[in-house]
């Protein structure tokens, strides 16, 4: 596996863990079983990031970009191919990220000192994964 892979592998698991592991501190329970109005909320919130993403990146489907990532390219090459800027990418996955930290502090599963580490980190890492550095 080579290097570019490997890292845009690395970048997807961690944007993973920040929305649905506790490694930052977090917890989540099963929102459907505890309220299903509110997780179907959710879950619409979730596809339309996914769609958003899919948009600013200029493919059709999860399957298409799947496909891509699997064959090596970076979401860069991505959006390059498909005339799109790749620093648009970046910038709505720093959105997306900070979102979950935002709620993650408001309801008080990290503390201020977490977020402020991870949102420091959070352009630079993104960036990286983007472009397969």
């Amino acid at each position: 596996m080579n290097r570019k892979r490997i890292l845009v592998i690395c970048t997807l698991l961690l944007a993973l863990s920040i929305g649905q592991s506790s490694t930052w501190g977090g917890s989540r329970a099963n929102a459907s079983a505890l309220a299903p109005e509110r997780a179907l909320q959710q879950q619409d919130r979730e596809a339309s990031k996914d769609d958003e993403l899919l948009e600013t990146l200029g493919v059709s489907s999860d399957e298409q970009l799947y496909d891509a990532l699997y064959n090596g390219q970076t979401l860069a090459d991505i959006a390059q191919y498909n005339e799109r800027d790749a620093q648009a990418v970046v910038d709505l996955q720093v959105a997306q990220l900070t979102e979950q930290l935002d709620q993650r502090l408001a309801n008080k599963s990290i503390t201020p000192e977490q977020y402020q580490a991870h949102k420091a980190e959070l352009t630079q890492v993104v960036a990286k994964s983007v472009f397969g550095l």
